[in-house]
Parts: structure tokens; C-alpha cells; sequence
């Protein structure tokens, strides 16, 4: 009986930094999460607080080979102080062939996108001076992760064997003003088709993510103004 194609989905926990001299909040995703129910479980509950517990059956259920791209939305909701709409998420993808056919690895900026449609998922608990930004793959970023997948389907209809990554994580944010005082929820959804609704990924407190010794949120920077 040959192995299982796995896929692993990626989840940023709090271990996190900013470079000195640059604006990245750099993700260390360390941490694979099988995209079955059971290891799902198990790693969760070792590893990262930050999924909560009825986002993980959901996730469990994604298949990034299946997983129309052009359909992957993002959506973040943080207070209104923080710019979350450029190059502030990003979605990473990669597979490694058993034999070596296949060594791939994307990483994928999402974009705003163009109609700012906001689902009861995504406002429900919002708290006064919060926003929800929601993006998506750009149509060349989208053709990119659909050719990967085309490969695969093929790939494993000989009955290849490999290991595939899907993730998600914050690269980078910036301000528009300055920050309020006290804690600053930030939530990360995701969708990955038109008529689901969105899953919750990532429910954490700003300040969390600069758990690092060398990371200090004031070393988030204001927006650069263009134009």
C-alpha cells in the first residue's frame, strides 16, 4: 500500500520579530499541522492557543490541491489605527516529491481586493474602532498555485508520494495613526471557497506578537504616504 500524499497546514504561533531597520513582522512557522483531524487535534493543543478550538475541525477539512484559488479569501480585523491592506498577509504553498520530480515552494502576497464584502462571520463581536480588510490572490498569483496544482493531480495520479505545505501568516504591518492604549485584538480568517463562510485562523492580541526579546511593538511603523 503506497503513502499517503499529506499536506501539512501552517499556522503562525507567537514567536515572532521585527528586523531592525525594517517594517516585516517576520512569522517563525515551525510548526506543521496535518491536515487530518486527528493530528490536527494533537498538535493544536500541544503547540498554539492562538486557533481556537472550533476553527480546527474546519481547517482540518481544507485540501489545498482542490482549493480553487481564485476563490482563497483573507480578512483581518484589528483596530483602526493599523494598515492591514498592503502586503500584510501572505499564503505559502509548497510540495516535495518523493522522487524528487516536484520541489516547490510559493509564497504569495495577498491583495485588496476590489469589493470590500463583509460577512456576519466577519463583523460579528467587532468592537468599536475595528475594521475587517479582506484580500486576495492576484490573478497571476492565482494561475501560479492552479499550474502547482495541475502538476500534483498528475503527479499523483501515477501514484507519486510527497509532502505538501499550505499556510498562512502576517508578513507585514504598518500604521495609519497611532496605536490606543490597551490591549489590541487582531483576528486572521480564511476562506477558501465562494459559498463557505470564513474560518477564524488566528485570534490573538497585537502585543502577543512581539513576545521576541529583540521585538518591540513601537518599532511598527507608520505608513509610508504615496502619491
Amino acid at each position: 500500500m503506497g503513502k499517503q500524499n499529506l499536506f501539512y497546514l501552517y499556522s503562525p504561533v507567537a514567536c515572532s520579530l521585527i528586523r531592525p531597520g525594517t517594517s516585516k513582522l517576520h512569522y517563525l512557522t515551525t510548526l506543521p499541522y496535518r491536515v487530518t483531524c486527528l493530528a490536527l487535534f494533537a498538535s493544536l493543543f500541544v503547540a498554539c492557543t492562538s486557533v481556537p478550538i472550533s476553527s480546527m475541525y474546519s481547517l482540518s477539512k481544507i485540501d489545498p490541491m482542490k482549493t480553487d484559488p481564485e476563490q482563497i479569501r483573507v480578512a483581518i480585523r484589528v483596530n483602526e489605527s493599523v494598515n492591514a491592506a498592503h502586503g500584510s498577509a501572505q499564503i505559502t504553498i509548497g510540495y516535495k516529491a518523493e522522487d524528487g520530480s516536484i520541489d516547490e515552494e510559493h509564497e504569495f502576497d495577498v491583495q485588496l481586493t476590489s469589493a470590500q464584502t463583509l460577512t456576519s462571520s466577519l463583523t460579528r463581536g467587532m468592537l468599536p474602532g475595528e475594521k475587517v480588510t479582506v484580500m486576495s490572490l492576484s490573478p497571476t498569483d492565482a494561475r501560479t498555485m492552479k499550474e502547482l496544482q495541475q502538476r500534483l493531480y498528475k503527479y499523483k495520479a501515477m501514484d507519486g508520494d510527497g509532502d505538501g505545505s499550505f499556510g498562512l501568516r502576517l508578513q507585514e504591518l504598518c500604521l495609519d495613526k497611532e496605536l490606543p492604549d490597551g490591549d489590541i485584538p487582531l483576528t486572521l480568517f480564511l476562506k477558501t471557497e465562494n459559498h463557505e463562510d470564513y474560518i477564524v485562523f488566528i485570534k490573538t492580541e497585537l502585543h502577543d506578537l512581539f513576545s521576541d526579546t529583540d521585538s518591540d511593538i513601537a518599532a511598527v511603523p507608520f505608513c509610508e504616504v504615496t502619491g
